[in-house]
């Protein structure tokens, strides 16, 4: 009798044992961490060494590796590789870390530091090529020792190889499913790893238990793309989203009123800018007229009105942190509407006689649109006509910035990810990334620009990197507006500071 109780409870227990490891099977995923981020853009694939844009490095960054890491003070620290040293003038030479595996288990080795460094220096179709051309060959040494051969003296090497365009990639992956195929399914040996891409929508990323970091906080890394300032604010307020970047200024006393979440403020190398076509027959080829136009900005009023007090306005593109940038451009307004009338005047234009037209993006970066708006009403007040057109970003960069069709007046905010002066100015020169842009080109510029790319002699350097910084200033190819501000909306659930490289770096942020 009690083996046919026996037996007649044991489906009963078997029954109410899967029951509870059903629920608890529940209460594990129900208490799965997950990071999302609320980002203006969508990346544009997964190939690391062809793209412009900090907004979508944000987000690859957490997937591949440098062989240096810049952390959140700014400083230079070991990551693929453990150690550095200066062989000579033309060499360097890395010890790479052991027991690095990819995503997929195979080990990391040498050979793919020299198959990603390669490609991005060689290859000249590639967006980062111009940032890594100076990179002759990787010579490997063994499966953990390289040295990198340059083409001439690079006094930045370190900083390159820890930045954009540096991330390494596995040789066996690309080899076996190409580019294409890689670029939407990569495989890295970051903190996370590929789980799900829906383009203009979401980037779904996993923690990847085997980083030689040890494994992040979180379990799921979501960044979405959300290019309407009102839905990201709404988004955090109601919890869906922990971090919204691009924060609107009008809108950061109510998210901190509402007490669900925290606006950061967070000064960038990022500097608003505006780029004037110089070519023959525009109304900015003359001097006087793109003279004018800067002395026309009060750039203290545009970061009051625009950007809420949150930036400072500068006369070029310089911020703290960045080597070698001549400081003695940094909060500066040389707003003066009485010469700017003189001078449209001695270029021949009375009041109202000169019309220029505006374009810029709209949703990119932190007030874009209203900064064209003001920068119009500014010039009106002149005696200056001007037409404008905002774009969303992929409208903007596929009609007019990256078509190299500015008809006047360009609005951009440029980073400085070298954080290197010489790197603000890498895009001028008369064969540079911009030259169809600005038509501008200056050959004593270039000089200085190109001595001081190869100068170990670092003070000689930051003379050659001033005097071309000074050339720009008269100039005005480009004009610099003013330094952002990051405006970072963060829930109160997490534990973060923005970096000033504008890098979520997920590793970094700690639930509460």
């Amino acid at each position: 009798m009690p083996d046919a109780r026996r037996s007649r409870r044991r489906p009963v227990l078997k029954r109410m044992a899967l029951v509870l490891i059903g629920l608890a099977l529940v209460a594990f995923a129900g208490a799965q961490r997950t990071l999302t981020v609320a980002q203006t853009v969508d990346i544009p694939g997964f190939d690391p060494h062809n793209h412009g844009l900090t907004a979508v490095e944000a987000v690859i960054t957490n997937v591949f590796d440098y062989l240096l890491f810049r952390d959140a003070n700014g400083d230079i620290q070991p990551a693929l590789a453990t150690g550095y040293e200066q062989v000579d003038d033309l060499t360097w030479r890395f010890t790479l870390r052991d027991g690095v595996v990819w995503h997929d288990g195979e080990p990391f080795t040498a050979t793919d530091v020299k198959f990603s460094l390669e490609r991005v220096a060689r290859d000249s179709s590639l967006f980062e090529h111009d940032s890594f051309q100076q990179i002759a060959e990787v010579e490997i040494v063994n499966d953990h020792e390289i040295l990198i051969h340059t083409t001439g003296p690079d006094p930045v090497l370190l900083n390159r190889v820890s930045r954009k365009g540096a991330d390494i990639v596995p040789k066996h992956v690309i080899d076996a499913v190409g580019w294409e195929g890689f670029s939407v399914n990569p495989v890295g040996t970051g903190p996370f790893r590929f789980v799900e891409w829906v383009r203009d929508d979401r980037v779904v990323l996993e923690a990847f238990p085997g980083h030689w970091r040890g494994a992040p906080a979180w379990d799921r890394l979501v960044f979405r793309a959300v290019p309407e300032d009102a839905t990201r604010v709404g988004e955090l307020l109601t919890g869906n989203v922990d971090i919204a970047v691009n924060f609107p200024t009008q809108d950061v006393e109510r998210t901190r009123g509402a007490g669900a979440a925290d606006v950061v403020s967070q000064p960038t190398t990022r500097i608003m800018m505006l780029l004037f076509n110089t070519a023959d027959g525009k109304a900015t080829s003359d001097p006087r007229v793109r003279e004018a136009v800067e002395l026309a900005i009060d750039k203290e009023l545009l970061v009051e009105v625009v950007a809420g007090g949150f930036g400072v306005p500068v006369a070029a593109r310089v911020s703290p942190g960045v080597d070698m940038a001549p400081m003695k451009y940094y909060d500066r307004n040389d707003y003066n509407p009485e010469r700017a009338q003189e001078l449209l005047a001695e270029a021949g234009y009375g009041p109202g006689d000169l019309t220029i037209a505006l374009q810029g993006p709209s949703g990119r970066y932190p007030g874009d649109a209203d900064t064209l708006a003001v920068v119009q009403v500014m010039l009106k007040e002149v005696g200056v006509n001007s037409t404008l057109e905002s774009l969303e970003w992929s409208a903007y960069n596929s009609r007019i910035w990256g078509a190299d069709n500015v008809e006047n007046i360009a609005l951009i905010g440029l980073a400085n990810s070298l954080f290197d002066g010489w790197f603000a100015l890498r895009s001028l020169p008369c064969d540079g990334a911009y030259a169809k842009r600005t038509n501008w080109c200056n050959p004593e510029f270039d000089k200085l620009l190109t001595e001081a790319e190869f100068n170990l002699d670092l003070d000689e350097r930051a003379r050659q990197i001033e005097a071309a910084f000074d050339i720009v200033a008269v100039e005005r190819p480009m004009i610099a507006l003013f330094q952002i501000d990051a405006l970072v909306g963060v829930s109160n659930q997490i534990t973060w500071q923005p970096r000033p490289d504008e890098m979520i770096w997920a590793f970094d942020i700690q639930p509460k």
